[in-house]
Formats: C-alpha cells, sequence, structure tokens
C-alpha cells in the first residue's frame, strides 16, 4: 500500500512540479547573531521556524490536485527589550492541469492567517494566489512565468514570475533560479553530498496586538544569502542541509490605519506611513533544515 502511494505522489508531481523532485516535507530552524538597533547599544537574536507539507492527488492524467499547509514563526524583538511572535498559517489548494506534453499550468488559492497569534480574529485572515505556466523545453530545462497576488496588513502585494530550471546532463550542477524572489545554485562534490549557494527574499505582515487592540502591524521584507553543505547518506529521500549566510534585516512597524495603495515586488506605490521602530543591523545566521525528497523516475 505503501509503495502504491508513494507511486500516486511521484506521478502527480512529475505533472505538477518543474525539477525532476517533489519536496513533500520540510522543516527548518535559523538563527542569527545577536544584531543591533541602529543608533542604538541595545540588541535582539532572531529565531525562525518553519515546516511545510505538500500533498498532490491524482484525478486523472490531465488534473492532478493540490494540497498542503505551510506553518512559519518568526521570534524578534521589534522593539528594544520585548519579544514578539510573528506567525503564518497557510493553506494550499488548487489543482494542476496538463494542456499538452511541454505545457501544463498550475492555480493555487492560498489563504493564510498572520499575526501574534495572541488574539486570532477576521482581521488576521488573508487571501492569495497564483497563477502559474509552465513550459518544458527539454527534460532538464524548463520555464514557469506566472504571477502571485495576496492581501497584507499594508495593502495590496503583486509580484511577477519568472523561473528557470535547469541540471547539467551529468546531474552534477543544478539551478533553481526565480525572478525576482529566490534562487539556488549547487554542484555535487560526492555520491550524497552537494554545495551550494542560494537567495530568499522574505515579503510578509502581521497585525500586532497591544493590550488587547490591533494598532500596529509589521512588515518583514528582509532577504537572506547563504551558502551550504547537503547530504543524504543516512537516507536518500532524507536531504539535510547545514546552512549560514548573511540576513538583511527588516522588520518595520507601522500604524494600523496607514496603508499603501499597492505593491509591485519591491516597489511601493503611495507610501506614507510612518515606521514606529527603530531599523535593525544585518546579522549573520545560521539553518538547520531537513527536506523529505522523492526523486521522479524518468518514463
Amino acid at each position: 500500500m505503501i509503495n502504491k502511494l508513494i507511486t500516486l505522489f511521484l506521478f502527480a508531481s512529475s505533472l505538477v512540479y518543474s525539477q525532476d523532485y517533489v519536496d513533500l516535507f520540510s522543516i527548518n530552524f535559523a538563527h542569527s547573531n545577536p544584531t543591533n538597533y541602529k543608533n542604538s547599544t541595545e540588541k535582539t537574536s532572531i529565531n525562525n521556524f518553519e515546516t511545510a507539507f505538500t500533498l498532490p492527488i491524482i484525478q486523472s492524467e490531465k488534473y492532478v490536485y493540490i494540497t498542503g499547509i505551510d506553518f512559519n514563526k518568526n521570534s524578534v524583538a521589534l522593539f528594544p527589550n520585548s519579544i514578539n511572535s510573528l506567525i503564518t498559517t497557510r493553506l494550499k489548494a488548487g489543482i494542476n492541469i496538463k494542456y499538452s506534453e511541454r505545457w501544463s499550468g498550475t492555480y493555487l488559492f492560498l489563504p493564510k492567517i498572520a499575526s501574534d497569534y495572541i488574539t486570532i480574529s477576521k482581521e488576521d485572515f488573508y487571501v492569495g494566489g497564483v497563477l502559474l505556466l509552465k513550459f518544458k523545453q527539454k527534460k532538464n530545462l524548463i520555464y514557469k512565468f506566472g504571477i502571485y497576488a495576496s492581501s497584507e496588513a499594508y495593502g495590496l502585494f503583486l509580484t511577477p514570475i519568472a523561473n528557470m530550471y535547469y541540471k547539467s546532463p551529468n546531474n552534477s550542477f543544478e539551478m533553481n533560479l526565480t525572478l525576482p524572489t529566490d534562487f539556488d545554485f549547487n554542484y555535487r562534490i560526492a555520491s550524497a553530498t552537494k554545495i551550494g549557494m542560494d537567495y530568499i527574499a522574505i515579503g510578509k505582515s502581521y497585525k500586532l496586538t497591544t493590550a488587547n487592540v490591533r494598532a500596529t502591524y509589521a512588515e518583514n521584507n528582509s532577504l537572506q544569502f547563504s551558502v551550504y553543505v547537503q547530504n543524504n547518506s543516512i537516507n536518500k529521500n532524507v536531504n539535510m542541509r547545514l546552512k549560514t549566510g548573511i540576513q538583511i534585516n527588516d522588520y518595520n512597524v507601522y500604524p494600523i490605519d496607514q496603508k499603501i495603495d499597492y505593491r509591485i515586488s519591491a516597489l511601493k506605490f503611495g507610501d506614507n506611513r510612518t515606521q514606529l521602530n527603530s531599523k535593525l543591523s544585518n546579522s549573520v545566521y545560521f539553518m538547520a533544515e531537513a527536506i523529505y525528497r522523492f526523486d521522479i523516475p524518468s518514463k
């Protein structure tokens, strides 16, 4: 029974994902060294816990349903001598449609709750979605184009998506590039070991509770640049990663009634808000990550 389920996962994932693998489950923990508030001697560390689960469900060779859940928790002092928990829980529900041997589309609905979770109400609920088209030029060269949109505490967020996935014929080099949000380059140095480098642009917002009143929200627009080593010698389907890098911290707090007109990627339009807290300096961070991955066999 387990083998049949795995086969279904692999078949469904080959339709949905641009890589020749699918990450069904991942979990990571990151910690930054103490970082200063600018123009202050006060410091704070930043801790992050994140887990993601994805389950593709086959309806037919043409249609695959996509379900899952993501959870993320940041612990950071937005103001000196305080501790804030910034939490996101996001559901994934959608469908992948195979139009031809080369073209397919993924359409996802992404509702989420994002706040400090002190008091959860409908004000913490946001909706988002992804529209993505995939073009498979070769087995090892695939392109994706689309758009992501989401309501946030500060207003509407939009970003175009342009992705290219490439794997060298000898399987040594792998590249997964998504503009403008992230990239991952890695090289195999041994049968079970890879070294790599990646970049991730974070864009999230959270409602905050003060004295049981929703008077402010936090906006996190941090950037992470890191190098890592990956090993799967314990189990070929379990990739263990150790990462270290530089985190450009951007945790800003604004009054709840101050919004922007809209945001496209990093560009903000109609931004006349008053920031209430001090900016944080950049920091060095370390991450331990485990990824439960299935390789997708060739047809």
